[in-house]
């Protein structure tokens, strides 16, 4: 590793400093660097001090000092105690997950039960303590009547990002559910205590367990892809609510539509992109124009309107409440996520408001581009939000085109990278620009404006005088 002491001489060091306002510089240049302030207050017993490792430019190259190499090497060393420590879970605090994959598959479960998601909640909690209950976790209705009834289960993207953030010890039985969590009405003698210490109960799972537990693939169940788990913690990191989106709750019923013949195929045959282009001159736009010149008609125009009328041969999309014709989204453009932001009116897992926004999750390494019939099928299956009624006015034209009638959020995830691309159903056509300049003041020439109205009356004024 070289260093250059020509570009930054009072400093030295991996992570060098010389005061407050260049920590503070340097910390916002760099925000994607590792922050270890948190993890250094666990070494203050151990006369580590804060100043032995800071974020910031590295050095060029060495300059051949023993000071910089001492302090070089005081920076490895914290930086290794930091990334070797032991997390461990505080008893106060101490809550345990037992993993029971298997647990719901075979239930026959109602409709009713459908947004629950049984057989896909894998982990159920001995002890509920915490504020991230709010949005994590269910707590299964009672009147199920079977052992884990009434009690919290987490999904498999809740329990890894629990274990992960060190909030859940999560634990592999080697008993029976029963016998681990008797249910409430019991009696107090089959009540069991367990400690963090009964290993005859089960075994303690690492953070590497979790993942092989419960990562999979799309549409397996009990299991989570690992680009939907990226999301769901990046999303969780960032303070949002995050739900699974309730199978078949936004999509729009189709008309229905009359039953192909066994001699005439179900999908429609494909079409060139130049017929897909004249398909949308009608018979009446076709009508309107002559064989041959130009568009618009030879002659005296006082308005805008008549000239846009005779532009206008291709028609204009306007966005319907329900689309006539409906297209059930596909994998991997499909609505995964429900998201709330924090704040405001107050959350509710069991009952929530609409959500702020509706989220497909897609793996750039096993995905293209989506094309126009996908796009169109995922904004289908979302509900009509049109703009506004306050957006209105020329101000609010680009708060209305950006907004839209129908909108999406697609989560492009690239080996863990997760970015965010939109989509919107918008409403061009419906912006009329020209509209506003024919209201303006009443036709050119007139009497409120134009040059022949002025000289007029001047020289009237005059040949009276």
């Amino acid at each position: 590793m070289a260093f250059d002491d020509d570009e930054n001489p009072n400093a030295v060091g991996a992570f060098p400093a010389t005061n407050a306002q260049d920590v503070q510089t340097t910390e916002d240049a760099d925000e994607d660097s590792p922050d270890y302030k948190l993890f250094l207050s666990m070494f203050d017993k151990a006369g580590v001090s804060s100043k032995a490792i800071r974020k910031g430019e590295k050095d060029f190259e060495s300059h051949g000092t023993r000071a910089q190499d001492n302090l070089l090497e005081a920076s490895r060393t914290v930086m290794d105690n930091v990334l070797s420590y032991t997390r461990i879970h505080r008893e106060e605090v101490w809550t345990r997950g037992w993993c029971f994959p298997d647990w719901w598959e075979d239930l026959k479960w109602a409709g009713e039960y459908k947004e629950l998601f049984l057989r896909d909640r894998v982990v159920v909690m001995e002890h509920e303590r915490g504020n991230w209950q709010k949005d994590i976790g269910r707590a299964l209705p009672a009147k199920l009547d079977r052992a884990g009834a009434g009690r919290l289960w987490l999904l498999p993207e809740e329990a890894i990002y629990l274990v992960e953030r060190g909030t859940v010890d999560l634990w592999w039985p080697n008993r029976q559910l029963e016998e681990l969590l008797p249910k409430a009405d019991a009696s107090s003698e089959a009540k069991l205590e367990l400690g963090p210490d009964d290993y005859d109960a089960g075994l303690p799972l690492s953070l590497e367990a979790a993942y092989s537990l419960f990562v999979g693939y799309d549409g397996e169940r009990g299991k989570i892809s690992l680009p939907k788990y990226h999301v769901f913690a990046n999303l969780k990191r960032a303070g949002f609510h995050v739900l699974r989106a309730p199978p078949g709750s936004q999509s729009t019923p189709a008309t229905p539509a009359t039953p192909a013949t066994p001699a005439t195929p179900a999908t429609p045959p494909t079409k060139t992109i130049w017929q897909w282009l004249f398909s949308f001159l009608g018979q009446d736009a076709r009508s309107r124009q002559q064989p041959f010149g130009p568009l618009v008609q030879p002659g005296l125009y006082r308005a805008y309107r008549p000239i846009y009328q005779q532009l206008a041969i291709l028609p204009r999309h306007k966005p319907l409440p329900t689309p006539t014709e409906v297209h059930p989204p596909e994998e991997p453009f499909q609505i995964f996520y429900h998201v709330w932001k924090t704040g405001g009116v107050p959350f509710s897992k069991k009952s929530p408001s609409p959500p702020d926004f509706r989220i497909a999750v897609v793996d750039a390494g096993d995905s293209c581009l989506p094309s126009l019939q996908q796009i169109e099928a995922l904004l289908e299956s979302t509900p009509h939000d049109p703009p506004n009624e306050a957006w209105k006015g020329p101000g609010r034209m680009y708060h209305r085109l950006k907004h839209g009638h129908r909108n999406v959020l697609v989560a492009i995830v690239d080996r863990g990278l997760v970015n965010f691309m939109r989509f919107g159903e918008g409403a061009f056509g419906e912006e009329r620009i020209f509209e506003r300049f024919d209201n303006k003041g009443g036709p050119r020439g007139g009497k409120k404006g134009g040059r022949g109205g002025g000289r007029g009356r001047g020289r009237g004024r005059g040949r009276g005088g």
